[in-house]
């Protein structure tokens, strides 16, 4: 009995080393079946698709499905995806099994801008420009008036958007603010105003300094004395002196 054992264990060792060295003979030969692209984003609308990858492979003549996996060169996909302007970072890219595997995250863009040449770009959270695309369906914050700044590949923004960039960071972190706030607009003294989704009144907020204390006040006017005595009652509103907030009534028949 104890011989039987032992050769059913020498058996079994015997088939697992040949098929190990089988595959180890096949590794060279095996092929790409499929290509998986995974992409993170903090947008709704996915800005480089797997589509739109697959696309910039095939024009960079990147040929990769039935290729033998042994012999592909990663590194100009990596390439492709770190040229890009919007890819944040490249997160890994391998094959598994038969598959090619290719996961990368997007930067997260928070704010569309329109400078007083007609010129549009987005601004993601990190301050940095990226040039403008219809490929972006989100609907965004918008910034316009006098911003002097273009786009140019790898800049930040300026002294112009830095006050609107901080101030729609603070509204981003209150649900309340963030539904009534999403146009921006600098005007000719370079101070920004805002322009709210109820009623048709103008709010003067000046800068980016006590921003939060700002939008407070703005909280209370809305929810104590606007949500009372109606949104149309105003033509403006101005938050920008501490501890108060000066209300314009609009002129009759207007």
């Amino acid at each position: 009995m104890k011989i039987a054992k032992y050769i059913s264990i020498f058996v079994l060792i015997s088939a697992i080393c040949v098929l190990m060295v089988l595959a180890i003979i096949n590794v060279p030969k095996q092929k790409c079946e499929s290509i998986k692209i995974t992409p993170h984003t903090q947008n709704e609308c996915v800005i480089l698709s797997p589509e739109d990858l697959k696309q910039m492979m095939a024009d960079a003549h990147i040929e990769v499905i039935g290729q033998k996996m042994k012999e592909v060169d990663l590194e100009p996909i990596s390439n492709l995806l770190k040229k890009s302007p919007y890819v944040e970072k490249v997160n890994f890219i391998h094959f598994a099994n038969n598959k090619l595997l290719i996961d990368y995250t997007l930067k997260d863009i928070v704010l569309r801008v329109f400078n007083n040449k007609g010129e549009q770009y987005f601004v993601d959270s990190k301050g940095r420009l990226l040039p403008y695309t219809k490929k972006m369906t989100d609907y965004l914050p918008v910034a316009n008036g006098n911003i002097s700044q273009s786009y140019k590949p790898s800049a930040t923004i300026g002294k112009d958007l830095q006050s609107i960039f901080t101030i729609s960071q603070e509204i981003n972190k209150d649900e309340f603010c963030k539904a009534q706030f999403q146009q921006f607009y600098l005007n000719d003294l370079k101070q920004v105003e805002l322009v709210s989704s109820i009623g048709r009144h103008i709010i003067l907020f000046g800068d980016e300094k006590n921003a939060a204390e700002k939008l407070q006040k703005l909280k209370h006017v809305y929810r104590d004395g606007l949500t009372h005595l109606g949104f149309e009652r105003y033509a403006q509103l101005d938050v920008r002196f501490k501890n108060r907030v000066i209300a314009q009534k609009k002129q009759q028949g207007l």
